[in-house]
């Protein structure tokens, strides 16, 4: 008979439904229940593509035996991280805090008011080197329950405190005058170089094995780039013709800033896009690499990590574009793009929204649950679809325990850095070759054969967003830069999936119209399993990045999404999730009815944290100006979100992002998204026009920060400077160019 998980709109907790263990939700009727039979809680936290998840489930949760001692000592509880993060962040933190690491799947024993007291991560059924049997583990978790809960209600009271600590320590331990302020030039130069002393010249990246793609402080050197002159001045003094194309093939350091970001960024992008990390044959990224060299993945493909690699590939895009628009740099760039792009409309899409991930397992020849099944590739079957292309097999220990082997492409290194190989019309790129065009499909008939990853459904607020954000980015540069059919049905794939998702909370079939005056009120929910809304209100990062997603899509042509809404919308946000005091407050999640801590993390880990996606947020609608300010008459009742004028939006721009003054020296690769944002925020640039021609300029330009239809100033009488037609106006904040009509005029504008 299966347990309570079989009505969950989560299919990791749906995958548990049959399991003998009599699992049940997090609900406050559930922890009452264990209170009257005396019981603890038994916590189980993972998500669907989680591979020791499913490894522990079918040792431990799919036996009889052991399911029986947890029925009979314990109210076993399941908890999907991906619905419920502040959950899962409450936990991990006393996770950490008793084993000083974490991870998946995660193992909470608790008191029946949720207080743990006993933590770890994957048990196996029967000792195996350090680690007990799990049998072991409950057998010494009931005893101590049942003979010493003197000790048991020390420890919980003593955990308590310390995590209720943790909520506030970042900001109590910031002087007020340190986190009003944004961060400087020289504070941020000194981000890149601190960045860049982790650097791994051999193989790109930062540290050592495994290793996860760093794309928000990719998108952060490219900024530093920028700024420093890179594209510009720095260009003309450090990378003459014929040496710019060639700083970065060997991904050695020159000791020079604008240099180094940008030898970072190339090597980093090249090792990636070259390697098996990334998916040769259908596109996208795998989660992390286990080996220093890319070669061998970690099988799952998340939604987040494919839509920030999109993100930043659209970001180096921009950067070798204005560096040299016939480079082969520019060429990965693009072809990362396209990918990418199509990877996630095609395999991580479901209609009218964006699916969470894709499972590391799947059934091997034996009907098996294997790692990489799906993906790896014996020498016999690459073989017979041919080894004259570019893609061939990588040898890596990483990979012994692998039924075959990874296909990579990392000739592609070789290709950029040899000057006598020539890249022009007659001699194509080598992954456009017919010999490479024959082993793609081959590779993907092969494998379309086999058994497929198991599809996790959600759809997550925070991740959708961010994809659709990522997604409206790369048909706005594409629009002319690339001519495939595929790229020229993003843009309105991107309006589509955005019309959706707000017609999910509420709102209209269209994100909304003149009509709607103050804005549209919607129930923002953190994930949905088909229409059916997750068990979690929607955090901070949901709204955030929701909102980052309006304005992005906004600056399509034919956009339904109005200034009105977005206005309202930010209002919302900030008055939910922020706090007036000397050090501005900033929580991640509304707060739970059964734990009552509402988490601070302002640390960018695989995703931007809340605080660093709401910075985002504050610098758009600042941008959007004047149109922007044009009279929400939402009154939040906090003084925050009351002012969420032009002026107020630069203000709370630099308070939220003011706190990474602390991380920015000393952890930059925690706060790359931030470092990104503080980039911007130096110098944001603001293009209006209704021309395509200018449009298509400002979108390909490394600088520009926000395209409009309008100008954002306000006249001498009180009304909005009107763009001519045919124009563009260059602004930064209410400095403004007189309009220009040619692309050349723009170009030298947006260069000055």
């Amino acid at each position: 008979m299966a347990n309570e998980l079989a009505s969950s709109t989560s299919p990791y907790l749906r995958a548990h439904a049959d399991n003998p263990v009599d699992w049940r939700m997090w609900t406050k009727g559930n922890l009452a229940e264990a209170a009257r039979r005396d019981v603890p809680l038994l916590i189980s936290i993972g998500y669907s593509t989680c591979h020791w998840c499913h490894v522990m489930a079918h040792e431990s949760f799919e036996d009889e035996a052991i399911a029986r001692i947890i029925n009979e000592n314990f109210l076993p509880i399941k908890i999907d991280r991906e619905e419920l993060p502040d959950i899962d962040a409450y936990y991990m933190n006393a996770l950490q805090a008793m084993r000083g690491q974490g991870g998946w799947p995660m193992t909470i024993f608790a008191t029946p008011a949720g207080s743990p007291f006993y933590a770890g991560t994957y048990f196996p059924p029967a000792p195996r080197g350090n680690l007990p049997a799990f049998t072991q583990v409950l057998s010494a978790v009931s005893q101590t329950w049942t003979d010493r809960r003197d000790e048991v209600t020390e420890m919980t009271q003593r955990m308590d405190r310390g995590l209720a600590d943790m909520a506030s320590a970042v900001s109590d331990a910031l002087p007020a005058e340190a986190a009003s302020e944004l961060l400087s030039a020289e504070e941020l130069d000194s981000a890149a170089e601190s960045l860049l002393d982790s650097y791994d010249p051999a193989w790109g990246g930062f540290g050592k094995a495994p290793k996860f793609p760093p794309l928000m402080n990719l998108m952060q050197l490219l900024a530093t780039f920028v700024r420093l002159g890179g594209t510009t001045s720095a260009r003309e003094e450090a990378l003459a013709p014929g040496r710019v194309d060639r700083v970065g093939a060997d991904g050695h350091l020159e000791g020079e800033l604008v240099l180094d970001c940008l030898i970072a960024v190339r090597s980093t992008f090249a090792r990636i896009a070259s390697g098996g990390m990334r998916d040769q044959v259908r596109g996208g990224i795998a989660r992390y690499s286990v080996d220093r060299q890319w070669f061998v993945p970690h099988f799952e493909k998340m939604l987040y990590d494919n839509g920030l690699y999109l993100r930043a590939a659209v970001q180096w895009a921009k950067v070798e574009r204005a560096l040299n628009p016939d480079s082969k740099w520019l060429a990965l760039a693009e072809r990362e793009i396209t990918d990418t792009a199509n990877f996630l409309t095609t395999d991580l899409s479901d209609g009218d929204r964006f699916i969470a991930a894709l499972d590391a397992d799947s059934l091997n020849g034996d009907g098996v649950l294997e790692e990489g099944a799906a993906y790896v590739v014996t020498p016999e079957e690459f073989a017979e679809v041919g080894e004259e292309g570019l893609l061939q097999l990588v040898d890596s220990p990483a990979a012994a325990e692998l039924s075959g082997s990874v296909v990579a492409a990392i000739r592609i290194i070789d290709w950029l850095g040899m000057d006598e190989v020539p890249f022009d019309e007659d001699h194509p790129t080598p992954w456009e070759t017919s010999a490479t065009a024959a082993q793609r499909d081959g590779l993907r008939k092969l494998l379309d054969q086999r058994s497929q990853p198991a599809r996790d459904e959600k759809t997550i607020t925070e991740w959708n967003s961010l994809a659709i954000t990522a997604l409206a980015e790369a048909a706005l540069y594409t629009d002319a830069a690339l001519s495939s059919d595929a790229a020229a049905g993003w843009g309105s794939q991107a309006g589509h999936l955005w019309d959706a998702m707000v017609a999910r909370f509420g709102g209209p079939g269209t994100a909304a119209g003149s009509e709607h005056g103050a804005g549209t009120l919607l129930d923002v929910r953190r994930s949905f399993t088909g229409e059916t809304p997750g068990p979690g209100q929607a955090g901070l990062a949901d709204w955030a990045q929701f909102i980052t997603a309006g304005i992005t899509v906004r600056q399509l042509p034919d956009a339904s999404v109005q200034v009105n809404d977005l206005k309202s919308w930010g209002t919302t946000m900030f008055a939910n999730f922020t706090a007036e005091d000397e050090v501005l407050e900033v929580f991640d999640s509304m707060g739970d009815e059964i734990l009552d801590v509402r988490a601070s993390d302002p640390v960018d880990n695989t995703v931007p944290s809340g605080r660093s996606a709401a910075a985002e947020v504050a610098l758009l609608l600042a941008e959007i100006g004047v149109d922007g300010s044009a009279g929400s008459s939402v009154h939040a009742g906090n003084d925050v979100a009351d002012d969420l004028s032009a002026g107020g939006l630069l203000e709370l721009r630099d308070r939220l992002l003011g706190v990474y003054r602390a991380l920015a020296g000393r952890a930059p690769r925690g706060c790359g998204h931030a470092l990104w944002q503080s980039e911007r925020a130096l110098k944001p640039v603001r293009v209006a026009t209704r021309n395509a021609t200018l449009s298509d300029i400002a979108a390909k330009h490394p600088a520009v920060t926000l395209i409009t239809g309008a100008a954002g100033v306000p006249a001498e009488d009180g009304s909005e400077v009107e763009v001519p037609e045919g124009a563009a106006i260059v602004c930064q904040g209410t400095q403004c160019s007189l309009p220009v009509t040619t692309a050349e005029d723009l170009k030298k504008l947006l260069d000055a």
